[in-house]
């Protein structure tokens, strides 16, 4: 089984998970994550799954799925970076706005810094060229 780690540094939680993964513990891993966010008093997540293997990238069904357990573990509260190869990039952006319908705000990644930015408002935070429709 894969290896998971949380961590804060400056002020942005971060969950990173790696090696062989099963898609639905995966999802409970970050929702745990997106939970132990909110109750450590934090408003930022960075998730790192560049990592993983045992996991295809989702489908639209399934990316409905995810985005409403990670929307239910937030509430609102938490928004969450999602850094990750360019196969699981849906070019549609269809979680990021499913996850937006259901009050969660999060987005997606290809880049570590890219994302960092995104969470912390600062310029350049725009999702890879990749990502984009």
């Amino acid at each position: 089984m894969g290896e998971a780690s949380f961590d804060v540094i400056e002020g942005v939680a971060r969950f990173r998970l790696t090696g062989e993964q099963v898609l639905e513990s995966g999802v409970r891993q970050i929702a745990d994550a997106i939970v132990r966010t909110k109750q450590a008093g934090l408003d930022k997540l960075l998730v790192d799954i560049r990592h993983i293997t045992g996991v295809q990238p989702p489908s639209v069904t399934t990316r409905l799925w995810l985005m409403g357990e990670w929307a239910r573990a937030g509430r609102g509260s938490v928004r969450v970076a999602m850094v990750t190869r360019p196969e699981f990039i849906d070019p549609d952006r269809f979680g990021i706005a499913a996850g937006l319908n259901a009050g969660f705000s999060s987005n997606v990644f290809e880049a570590e810094d890219r994302a960092l930015d995104w969470l912390l408002g600062r310029r350049g935070g725009r999702p890879s060229d990749a990502a984009l429709p």
